[in-house]
């Protein structure tokens, strides 16, 4: 059984907040001590994650909370892939038609409808990968310009960076730090892939983007993280990756290192096919579960 104040620091939820879920919403039911103080089990947890994730990916409170109750939330928090598409889920060219005519509004209405009909891995490894293919594909062929692509990206790294912020962080799990190769600045499937990893629960820091090899160094030798995900979206990122395994291996030998993405070494590789793969590969071996 757990305390308030240890589920607050584990999924990153102010109590005020869980209570909220608790009294207004009946997301759980905990149990009381001897003296009163709430106490809540693995179910209570489960309940609590999957209600963070749906109202980070834009669902209302209450609709969220009707979810849980149902018990249709499940799968949308573990990543568990519906049988074929889910209704609702939009189209993956939706977000080029959105940055056209810079459409806040569609671009909004899209990612939210993406994030609330599945879970947030099978949505991401299934319909944002696809929808970002499509974004790139577009400006690669001069239907899109620099500008709109940025304002999509821009859109779903905000998306993703609530995603991120709702799975919480836990303190006492093994620690992971994210982040991309000198040179490397697409970011978008480093920080779902960071995200998964929460939602696994892991301690994960985010590192962000185009990171130098001496910055790589300075945060590992501080953390010491159980392990570094490099990000290499691009096959050359390779020579940049290299540089940084070999200094973080200098500075933590402890610390495993694995490069993921489209450059990523045989040797040095997630295993998984997909991102909600690879992150539940890594929990496991982290964990030892």
């Amino acid at each position: 059984m757990y305390t308030i104040k240890w589920v607050s620091e584990k999924l990153g939820l102010a109590p005020a907040t869980l209570r909220a879920w608790e009294q207004r919403y009946g997301v759980v039911h905990p149990s009381r001590s001897d003296v009163g103080y709430r106490l809540y089990d693995d179910a209570d947890l489960d309940s609590l994650r999957t209600m963070s994730g749906l109202v980070a990916a834009g669902m209302q409170p209450a609709q969220a909370a009707e979810e849980v109750r149902a018990g249709r939330g499940a799968h949308r928090h573990q990543g568990e892939e519906p049988t074929g598409a889910p209704a609702g889920l939009p189209a993956p060219g939706a977000l080029v038609e959105a940055a056209r005519s810079f459409d806040a509004v569609a671009l909004e209405e899209t990612l939210v409808a993406a994030f609330t009909t599945a879970g947030f891995e099978y949505v991401v490894d299934v319909w944002l990968m696809k929808a970002m293919r499509e974004v790139g594909n577009a400006w690669a062929a001069g239907d899109l310009g620099v500008a709109e692509e940025h304002f999509i990206s821009s859109g779903v790294m905000r998306r993703l960076a609530a995603a991120f912020d709702a799975a919480g962080n836990a303190r006492f799990a093994p620690h992971v730090v994210v982040g991309l190769a000198p040179g490397s600045r697409h970011q978008i499937a480093a920080l779902a892939f960071a995200t998964m990893l929460r939602r696994a629960g892991l301690r994960v820091t985010y590192l962000g983007a185009d990171l130098p090899v001496s910055s790589w160094a300075d945060a590992v030798r501080t953390i010491r993280p159980d392990a570094a995900i490099v990000g290499t979206p691009r096959v050359e990122d390779n020579v940049a990756a290299a540089e940084v395994i070999a200094a973080l291996l200098e500075v933590s030998p402890g610390t495993q290192v694995f490069l993921g993405g489209q450059g990523a070494l045989p040797e040095n590789a997630l295993q998984g096919d997909t991102l909600a793969q690879a992150s539940q590969w890594l929990a496991r071996r982290l964990t030892g579960s």
